[in-house]
């Protein structure tokens, strides 16, 4: 079985029922919907709707209901498969059992019109919407919170003060400040006061866009930033 197909699976057969239940909403309102294989396979998505009976407006969401919270890798796939413009719009709908029982996916399905129709989401092409036990939710911008998991993956992962390798892969001489990569393409941010290497903080002055520098140093948290920081970075000798 492929890694496409794997992650659709985990995707989808989990909440069937839920992504079933929700489109029911939509057919009795007149949707037409479109829950082909294609869809759940190639583009990781429960079903489509292409419009609205007595809707005139143009109509083209794909949807993914799960019942899975701040999932990393759900939320990765969804992101990514959405970029590939099957479809005009995609939504992620995070939702719990409770909610289900208690009217949360007629909820969803408002939000979902909310999320087609308001214009503060015209621009936007994709959204992950979370619903809670007294049926109140707030929709969340997909990358940002992919970005928020993966510094909290990092935290459970690190401590800080923990040695690191990688390679200094940008470095703006004219802001003092540059990123590194590490093998696992994990980027870290660093700025010049934290180069405890004489040689090192003499050569990245006239560093050259492009250049790759070896380096090893500390793990010196995030802040809330969105890349983690880097302490005590010094030049070291690449292997062979």
């Amino acid at each position: 079985m492929s890694m496409s197909e794997n992650i659709s699976n985990e995707l989808h057969s989990p909440d069937a029922d839920l992504s079933k239940a929700l489109r029911d909403y939509f057919e009795r309102a007149g949707g037409l919907i479109d829950s082909s294989d294609r869809f759940r396979d190639e583009y990781l998505l429960d079903f489509t709707v292409s419009g609205l009976e007595d809707v005139h407006a143009h109509v083209n969401l794909g949807i993914h209901v799960t019942t899975e919270s701040d999932d990393l890798d759900q939320q990765q796939a969804f992101l990514q498969a959405s970029k590939r413009g099957v479809v005009l719009k995609s939504l992620y709908i995070e939702v719990d059992d409770v909610t289900i029982d208690s009217g949360g996916l007629l909820v969803a399905f408002g939000a979902c019109l909310s999320f087609l129709f308001d214009r503060r989401y015209s621009q936007v092409k994709a959204m992950g919407i979370r619903i809670y036990e007294d049926c109140s939710f707030h929709f969340f911008d997909l990358e940002e919170n992919i970005d928020r998991l993966e510094r909290m993956s990092i935290d459970e992962e690190l401590s800080i003060g923990e040695d690191i390798e990688g390679r200094i892969i940008a470095y703006f001489t004219d802001k003092g400040f540059g990123f590194i990569q590490t093998d696992e393409e994990r980027k870290f941010f660093f700025h010049i006061a934290n180069v405890v290497d004489d040689e090192l903080r003499t050569r990245l002055p006239s560093y050259v866009p492009g250049e790759i520098i070896p380096v090893e140093f500390q793990y010196g948290g995030h802040d809330g930033k969105k890349y983690p920081k880097a302490i005590n970075v010094s030049m070291r000798e690449e292997e062979d």
